[in-house]
């Protein structure tokens, strides 16, 4: 035990006994004691309301003295409304510190509860948004922001990609608006304004369209002088061969310009209607047909239809799909190995999958195989005779279509390429 409460107990176990001592001299011992006991006390209840006093409010003031083990506990009290004050200055440093960087990002955020409720946001989300700081205060953000397409990613949850949507009340401003969790059930929307990339895209989109439709014109002609040579029995033999060679060049520059032309078509274009059924398993069918009639690929592709939902959507852009994903599991599978064709709906919608025994892909080539002119391995893939432009335009005729690929693969092992379509998607038979 410290000194001090030694100390302290002997001095009150002396004014106990001094009151005993006293009231048995007067013939009144029990009084003496209850004297001493109620001394005690009210000198104790003095120091706490003093103590109390000084405590009721935060402003610094003069700290009381006291006597006894009061000394100590004010003087500990003080030193810890000391180091409160010190740490809550520091905290204010701090939060205005993050709140001047905050209003220094050039992209907007905006602190959500976990119902999507605005807890507070940035400078900047206020103006790439139209918030006010104290009207929209626990306004959900979706009664502000009613695109659909940020509504539907709200719904989704996901966090790992990000929605473009328009400007609340300016179509001509372009926004990037992605979720992150964070803390106790909570989110931060984070925005960008990606007017300026946008803008971009569209440029590259237009120049590519309008470059393809114009060499369009002078290949056919080229197509058409050619086809007319290599059928001329007066042209010299040592012409045949390179006139050959440079129609099958022309032909490959032909089926370059259209799957360009495919894809600007289905990039600029936004989700498609739903008021034409598409019957995927006679495309399927069709598609297994075709491909065992190449030359060269596997003998062996299997059909395995478990539905016969149609799909709600248009014919081309799923026949495309169908086509694109048949055709590349066919370039790459060598006359020994298999190709399987499925399509099967659960509730969740409706899957669509090729799968193959070939080559596979490796692991760091699969997040990059849905770019332009991507190919996991460009040499073998140019000697197989594509194009780069088959997965691109199956992305995008499947996001035509609100729908998603998934890829996976392993060297050696082969390939499998599932697209999962909503279930709104789908219509039964």
């Amino acid at each position: 035990m410290p000194a001090l409460w030694v100390k302290t107990l002997l001095q009150h176990a002396a004014v106990i006994a001094a009151g005993l001592f006293i009231g048995w001299i007067y013939g009144g011992a029990v009084w003496g004691l209850l004297t001493a006991i109620t001394v005690l006390l009210g000198w104790h209840i003095y120091h706490l309301y003093i103590l109390e006093n000084w405590l009721r409010t935060d402003r610094p003031g003069p700290v009381p003295h006291g006597s006894g083990p009061w000394s100590q506990v004010v003087a500990r009290i003080n030193a810890v409304k000391q180091r409160g004050r010190r740490n809550r200055r520091a905290w204010l440093k701090l939060i205005k510190e993050i709140r001047a960087s905050t209003k220094a990002l050039p992209d907007g955020g905006i602190m959500l509860t976990g119902d999507l409720k605005i807890v507070r946001c940035n400078k900047a989300a206020r103006q790439l948004l139209g918030l006010k700081k104290k009207r929209d205060r626990g306004t959900r953000i979706d009664n502000l922001i009613r695109h659909p397409d940020f509504v539907s990613y709200l719904e989704t949850g996901t966090t790992k990609e990000s929605v473009e949507i328009p400007a609340p009340g300016s179509s001509e401003r372009w926004l990037s608006c992605r979720l992150v969790p964070y803390g106790m059930d909570q989110k931060l929307l984070l925005v960008r304004d990606i007017t300026q990339s946008v803008a971009m895209e569209r440029m590259r989109r237009d120049f590519v369209a309008n470059a393809s439709h114009e060499l369009r014109s002078p290949l056919t002609v080229i197509t058409g002088y050619l086809g007319a040579m290599a059928e001329d029995d007066t042209l010299p033999e040592t012409w045949r061969a390179p006139v050959l060679d440079m129609n099958e060049q022309v032909e490959r520059m032909g089926a370059l310009i259209r799957d360009l032309l495919t894809l600007s078509k289905l990039e600029s274009s936004e989700s498609c209607p739903r008021d034409h059924r598409v019957k995927i398993n006679a495309i399927l069918e069709a598609a297994r047909r075709d491909a065992l009639m190449e030359s060269s690929g596997p003998r062996r592709i299997e059909l395995t239809i478990n539905s016969h939902a149609d799909i709600l959507g248009e014919q081309t852009e799923i026949q495309s799909i169908v086509s694109n994903l048949v055709n590349n599991a066919v370039r790459y599978t060598p006359e020994d190995g298999s190709v399987t064709i499925g399509w099967h709906t659960d509730k969740k919608g409706g899957h669509l999958s090729v799968a193959d025994t070939g080559i596979g892909i490796p692991a760091d080539d699969i997040p990059r195989l849905t770019e332009r002119f991507y190919r996991a391995d460009s040499g073998r893939a140019r000697q197989k005779g594509g194009t780069g432009l088959g997965l691109a335009i199956v992305k995008h005729a499947l996001k035509r279509h609100d729908a998603e690929l998934e890829i996976n693969s392993e060297v050696g092992a082969g390939s499998e390429f599932v697209c999962h379509f909503p279930a709104d998607r789908l219509a039964a038979s």
